[in-house]
């Protein structure tokens, strides 16, 4: 009985249901595009902010409703020490390619051509509904495209049991859900959000004999945060750890991390998620190494703990 129940919840009709979206709708949709795969609980806080929580003991049912209207995917996530609890559907916006292709059980190599035809057959109406939907929160229609093939390419990963990075996204996903929603009830906006893949601050140090060890061999200082955003003119760049980088990797995205703020922009803000206590501490331990207040001051560490 339980595999049964799990099957129906995951299981979305090919035949879309009609469904007219809410301003609220594209806040969520907003949200998550930015987010790429969140688990329900950092779409509540997105929802919530939107309609001052009015409605929300039906948000679980709308998301539903969105799901099976084809704007949002769904997967299990299982057990997950980045998320609160025990099992959360984890939701992103895809093809619908992965959703479908998840149903069948296989492996996508697995999977005859035929099914395959009726898979892309099925996306294509998913597809359709979430370029519309991406519009309206106006969004541009390269982009928009690039996103959806890229979350896709994920959540047929992630649903295979691969390396993904699927969870590092729901990590950064639960903590900045919380960051924004703080902001936006204190009136402020968040503005200029710049997601991972996109975000970049990689730069050319102007000495970088003095900096050697940071530095590529063509001078370049690389820093790709998993998110950078504005908040009442202060710019913040977001790193989500989930504890898999060693000590020595952590020691050196902190310095480059010093050495922007230092050579670049003395205002950023660098937020650093853990996934776990014994991870801050090793963070929290680089981020003291540095030696200097100033710089300590703005690289503030937190902990997403189950």
């Amino acid at each position: 009985m339980p595999e049964r129940r799990s099957r129906s919840r995951l299981h979305r009709d090919p035949q879309l249901e009609a469904l007219e979206l809410q301003p609220r709708d594209l806040v969520v949709l907003r949200d998550l595009y930015y987010l790429r795969f969140a688990a329900a609980p950092a779409l509540y806080l997105a929802a919530a902010w939107a309609t001052n929580g009015n409605g929300m003991a039906y948000f679980a049912k709308r998301l539903t409703q969105l799901w099976r209207a084809g704007y949002i995917s769904r997967f299990q996530a299982g057990y997950s020490r980045y998320l609160h609890g025990s099992r959360h559907f984890l939701y992103t916006i895809e093809s619908g390619k992965a959703a479908a292709a998840a149903r069948t059980g296989l492996r996508p190599d697995d999977i005859d051509s035929d099914t395959w035809r009726g898979i892309l057959r099925e996306s294509a109406a998913v597809q359709e509904r979430v370029r519309e939907a991406l519009l309206a929160c106006g969004f541009a229609f390269r982009e928009i495209n690039r996103v959806i093939h890229n979350n896709t390419e994920l959540a047929m990963k992630f649903y295979t049991g691969e390396s993904s990075g699927v969870r590092h996204h729901v990590l950064a996903a639960e903590f900045l859900s919380k960051f924004w929603f703080e902001a936006r009830m204190r009136g402020e906006s968040v503005e200029d959000i710049q997601p991972g893949g996109i975000a970049n601050l990689s730069f050319r140090d102007p000495e970088p004999h003095r900096h050697r060890e940071l530095v590529t061999a063509d001078g370049i200082v690389p820093i790709k945060p998993d998110c950078l955003f504005t908040i009442g003119g202060m710019r913040f760049a977001l790193e989500a750890e989930t504890g898999t980088s060693s000590a020595a990797k952590v020691r050196l995205k902190i310095r480059r991390y010093a050495r922007w703020i230092t050579a670049r922009d003395r205002q950023l803000q660098v937020l650093i998620c853990c996934a776990t206590e014994v991870h801050q501490r090793l963070v929290s331990d680089a981020v003291g190494a540095l030696g200097e207040p100033r710089l300590a001051a703005a690289i503030i560490v937190h902990t997403e703990t189950v």
